[in-house]
């Protein structure tokens, strides 16, 4: 629990948030305490500031979490063994990745997954 004016040991958290376009994953946002925005030119990041989220976001979120896809609880520690244990065939991964790269097949929407 935060109560004002104790100390709290607790390190801070970094977070990043990557987009998916042409091909390639870009770090377009990210989190310390604060957030940080790539600038329009993609060179630079803008000055840290306090992030905040519309009504609307927080109801996108909470959808989210009720009825998205959380694998948290697997004991696996890294992801070529969360892949085999959810392994496809290669014509499954294959029509995947092509869903996956496909802009405007609403994939996610589809299968009820709650993406942006």
């Amino acid at each position: 629990m935060f109560l004002l004016k104790e100390n709290d040991d607790t390190p801070a958290l970094f977070t990043e948030m990557g987009e998916l376009g042409h091909n390639e994953w870009r770090e377009t946002a990210r989190w310390v305490k604060f957030e940080e925005d790539v600038e329009q030119g993609g060179n630079r990041w803008s000055k840290p500031h306090v992030a905040t989220l519309s009504l609307h976001s927080l109801f996108q979120l909470r959808s989210c979490l009720l009825n998205g896809l959380f694998l948290n609880d697997l004991p696996h520690t890294d992801l070529p063994a969360i892949i085999g244990e959810w392994s496809v065939t290669a014509d499954e991964f294959a029509r995947h990745c092509l869903m996956l790269l496909d802009q405007t097949s609403g994939f996610f929407i589809r299968l009820g997954y709650c993406l942006p």
